[in-house]
């Protein structure tokens, strides 16, 4: 939930639980579009740095002052694959096989590996 203050010369943009997430605009349309942008951003740089992503406190229970109102922020989060790097050693012939294909080795590997571990 972001809380939506119009007391002053902007929109300020606040989030209850997300203290550093913070905006402000001049009008609605651009308030509820910077509340998303916000928000992404904010639990994006909290999942790169592994810190906690709270729940949101529920709409009731959130204490409102004159000239504020809530929305619902939302935003979609594509978490970053962290990959990491293995060597392999393979007979020869069968390499030579596999780029004459033009076979992608990564790729092969991690097919084979989700079989393999969808089988257990």
């Amino acid at each position: 939930m972001a809380v939506l203050d119009f007391t002053g010369k902007h929109i300020a943009i606040t989030f209850p639980d997300l203290d550093e997430a913070l905006s402000q605009a001049n009008d609605i349309e651009t308030a509820i579009r910077r509340a998303d942008e916000v928000l992404k951003l904010t639990i994006e740089s909290r999942i790169e740095d592994e810190e906690e992503i709270p729940e949101p406190t529920p709409l009731d229970k959130i204490a409102l002052h004159d000239g504020q109102r809530t929305i619902v922020a939302k935003c979609v989060i594509k978490e970053k694959i962290k990959y990491d790097k293995k060597t392999l050693t393979l007979p020869h012939d069968l390499n030579l096989a596999a780029e004459a294909a033009g076979l992608n080795f990564s790729q092969v590997l991690q097919k084979a590996l989700r079989e393999e571990l969808a089988e257990r």
